[in-house]
């Protein structure tokens, strides 16, 4: 769970900007776009922000089979892994403060539903970031790279980035629908083997974890993934400011992990069994939603007084250090 919240973390405070502040293009009355001028028109006006707050959630649903016998919906285990994170950034001063929080439950048969949540709360100022961990504790992690150089040139813009993506996608309009008192066209996206792909990545992802790779090796069997996989993306972008002011993705499928080898612990080195190892199927479920708002308007990011207190450690030797 922790990996999935530093994910949503890491999305939002590596972000950078560095663009001038201009006047957002407003829509024609009553003149309907078409899915080519909205990809158009969404990019254009992304390029021009200064400054968005972002409202991020993702909840995955596993449930686990046992194997044989045994393996009944009654004896299945459900894990649910849920993260909210509301950021605020501003571009053009090369600041964001992003809260998240996560939980994890875990539903094992006949025995108490186990939980756990945590929090984590996150400065960026320049290339300076100050991170405050569940215990209250902060860390100030400077970056010997230049403000310039993290921010510039919109590399980790979001809502361009999404707006970017938006325009190499194949794109359907599915009607208009009022999102948060804004009115919207509602755009069905999808990417073709780029998707499957992605559904691959994830599955596989998931296995290793599951099966603690890299002491051991995973493999699914990806014709009964694309079997299974249902993939649908969705964005609603703004018919005032053509800007994209909400974006949701969901995913579901079915796998059969199979442990096909493990690290032989004299050599280091990856070995692969004379007998694989069939797990119990693994059901699926993922769903994302992003919520985009507060373009351009005046956002003032200050970390604590406590934060700015700590002592800088240079990102280089964070990213050396030997993990616990």
């Amino acid at each position: 769970m922790k990996k999935l919240l530093f994910v949503l973390v890491l999305m939002a405070v590596a972000v950078s900007g560095c663009m001038e502040k201009s006047p957002i293009g407003t829509g024609t009355s009553g003149a309907e776009k078409s899915v080519g001028d909205l990809k158009t028109l969404s990019i254009k006006s992304a390029d021009n922000l200064s400054s968005f707050s972002l409202k991020s959630s993702t909840t995955q649903t596993m449930k686990l089979n046992a194997v044989g016998i045994n393996a009944t919906p009654e004896n299945a285990t459900t894990i649910t892994e849920s993260a909210e994170t509301i950021a605020s950034l501003n571009l053009s001063n090369f600041q964001a403060n992003v809260k998240g929080s996560t939980k994890n439950v875990v539903e094992l048969p006949g025995k108490a539903t186990n939980s756990s949540t945590t929090q984590l709360d996150v400065y960026q100022v320049g290339n300076s970031t100050y991170v405050k961990d569940q215990n209250g504790k902060w860390t100030h992690i400077l970056d010997p790279r230049s403000s310039e150089a993290i921010w510039g040139k919109g590399n980790n813009n979001k809502v361009k980035a999404l707006a970017e993506t938006i325009n190499m996608s194949q794109a359907e309009a599915v009607g208009s629908e009022n999102i948060e008192g804004i009115d919207t066209y509602k755009l069905k996206i999808t990417n073709g083997s780029a998707d499957y792909g992605n559904l691959y990545n994830t599955a596989m992802g998931i296995a290793a974890e599951l099966i603690q790779y890299p002491k051991f090796m995973p493999s699914i069997n990806r014709t009964e993934l694309n079997k299974t996989g249902v993939m649908e993306k969705l964005v609603w972008i703004s018919k005032a400011t053509y800007l994209p002011v909400k974006y949701q993705s969901s995913m579901s499928f079915k796998m059969t992990p199979v442990i096909i080898g493990g690290m032989d612990p004299k050599t280091g080195q990856m070995k692969r069994f004379n007998q694989s190892v069939r797990l119990g199927e693994v059901s699926v479920d993922l769903e994302t939603t992003d919520l985009y708002y507060d373009f351009n308007k005046s956002i003032e990011i200050n970390p604590p007084e406590e934060a700015l207190k700590i002592a800088p450690l240079s990102s280089v030797k964070v990213q050396s250090a030997p993990k616990a």
